[in-house]
């Protein structure tokens, strides 16, 4: 079997097989430059050519990059080559001898953090509608980009206070709202400027759409709300504020994991308690802020008591 050609079977094993669209996409994208990469060695390459330093040899083309991008390569070459063998179209896989790079820790991993007062200061900057509902969506209920791209009014009861969302892998699940986000809906309703009809976009488009499509791109969330952190000075992602949601629920809900879990849409419980991980990392480090120096190093912090005549004087 030619190379390219099992790559497009092996795409259709995982459609099947109900993987993301989004997922399949990136594997494909790989795996074509891949293809492509065998192929200027040898033409036409049959998927029984390929030896384990063609596998190495692609790799090496994306040292330095994110170890999330690493990951994914490795995993779309040893997914195919696995499905082949067990296709009976190779004798053995050639990324077997290929260690799999190591993911760093997510306590480890460089992350955009946006504090409590940043939100209050994105609201205090919104100007239409548009970025209302699009901060207010994630903020309030910490759902996943493409979530909130996708949700329409038909999916929001305002009678029961619940989202109908529409979750990674396919997944849909029922939501409670909380109060202030319940009358931010409401208010949008009320109002003459968006429309709120059953197939409209609880998120509305930030210019008129030219094209009709069936499904937008979630790239409208990530425009508003990077323009609304730009416009206070502040690196803001959607996942940001999925993170201060988290963070923000666990603060005003100690112990609450699985309630979080479920609003977090996690499978895994080990998934949620990284917030809680981060957040009682952060907490600990406070106790640094009652360190002092006052008796040793002459400075005085308690400005505005009276002078008895034997403090020390600060150098100059």
């Amino acid at each position: 079997m030619r190379l390219s050609r099992s790559v497009d079977l092996w795409m259709g094993e995982l459609a099947r097989a109900g993987r993301t669209e989004s997922s399949r996409r990136s594997y494909e994208r790989y795996l074509h430059k891949f293809v492509a990469q065998v192929e200027r060695r040898t033409a036409d390459a049959a998927a029984r050519d390929v030896t384990t330093n063609d596998c190495r040899a692609f790799l090496d083309n994306w040292i330095g990059k994110s170890p999330s991008t690493v990951a994914t390569i490795h995993s779309a070459l040893n997914g195919l080559f696995s499905w082949l063998y067990l296709e009976s179209e190779i004798d053995a896989n050639p990324m077997t001898r290929v260690a799999r790079p190591r993911r760093p820790r997510p306590g480890d991993v460089e992350v955009v953090i946006v504090t409590p007062l940043d939100v209050e200061r994105m609201f205090a900057a919104v100007e239409t509608w548009q970025e209302l509902l699009c901060l207010s969506v994630l903020a309030y209920t910490g759902i996943r980009r493409a979530s909130a791209a996708g949700l329409r009014w038909r999916e929001v009861d305002l009678a029961s206070g619940t989202i109908r969302v529409r979750e990674k892998g396919g997944k849909v699940s029922t939501k409670p709202v909380s109060n202030e986000l319940l009358e931010i809906l409401r208010a949008a309703v009320e109002s003459d400027e968006v429309g709120c009809r059953g197939d409209d976009y609880v998120i509305p488009n930030r210019r008129a759409a030219t094209v009709r499509r069936k499904e937008r791109s979630d790239k409208v969330i990530w425009e508003t709300i990077v323009d609304l952190g730009e416009r206070i000075g502040v690196r803001v992602t959607v996942h940001a504020l999925r993170r201060a949601f988290a963070v923000s629920f666990l603060t005003s809900h100690p112990g609450a994991l699985e309630s979080l879990q479920a609003l977090m849409s996690h499978s895994r419980i080990d998934t949620t308690e990284v917030y809680l991980r981060a957040l009682n990392r952060d907490l600990a480090m406070e106790a640094v802020r009652d360190l002092s120096w006052n008796r040793t190093s002459g400075f005085q912090s308690d400005r505005g008591k009276a002078h008895t005549g034997f403090e020390p004087v600060p150098p100059p």
